[in-house]
């Protein structure tokens, strides 16, 4: 079953309002100080990290995903690939930077419907507004050892509203996501 991007509505409405806010918050102050813990970036901004992303998920939002990441990992000159899945890597005594990291993200879209019940003589009718939804894992690898320096798991689950395009919330949480890891960063 193919979701209909036009269903959902609201969102970008929503989306600018977070924006109101500020940047959404999808790490938590905990992980995020124990990334910061890490020189994921020396102080001239300069990455020492390489990039493995893993989508589970339908073509369309994986290539959103794929995107935002692209676009950060080509602004601040980091080497990136796409991956199937995330393996304990092994040791690598010719890495060029310390540290790589590992992102795996399932991102989920439910599209809206509405529902008829009939009992007896009553018929009655509830609508499911269409919703959009991620889980992610995030992990951080000395690139010489293999060895595991951080495990970080994430979700978030939206309600969207009628007709706005998914891909607009899938942007701004690849942009919030991105935000946590590398918070100097600031995407065109």
């Amino acid at each position: 079953m193919k979701p209909s991007w036009h269903v959902f509505g609201g969102l970008l409405v929503a989306v600018a309002l977070q924006g109101c806010a500020g940047t959404a918050q999808v790490l938590s102050a905990a992980d995020r100080q124990s990334l910061q813990s890490l020189p994921l970036f020396a102080r001239d901004g300069t990455p020492r990290l390489s990039l493995e992303l893993s989508c589970l998920g339908e073509f369309v939002s994986c290539n959103t995903i794929r995107h935002g990441f692209e676009h950060w990992a080509g602004d601040r000159h980091i080497h990136m690939r796409m991956v199937e899945s995330l393996d304990a890597p092994p040791p690598d005594r010719q890495a060029t930077t310390p540290y790589r990291l590992a992102v795996s993200i399932t991102p989920l879209v439910v599209s809206s419907y509405n529902k008829v019940y009939v009992k007896g003589d009553n018929l009655s009718g509830g609508y499911t507004p269409p919703k959009v939804s991620y889980r992610a894992s995030l992990y951080v690898f000395d690139a010489a050892t293999g060895q595991q320096l951080r495990n970080l798991s994430l979700h978030d689950e939206r309600v969207a509203a009628y007709k706005v395009d998914a891909n607009i919330y899938l942007r701004a949480e690849v942009k919030a996501f991105i935000a946590g890891v590398d918070p100097s960063y600031r995407s065109q």
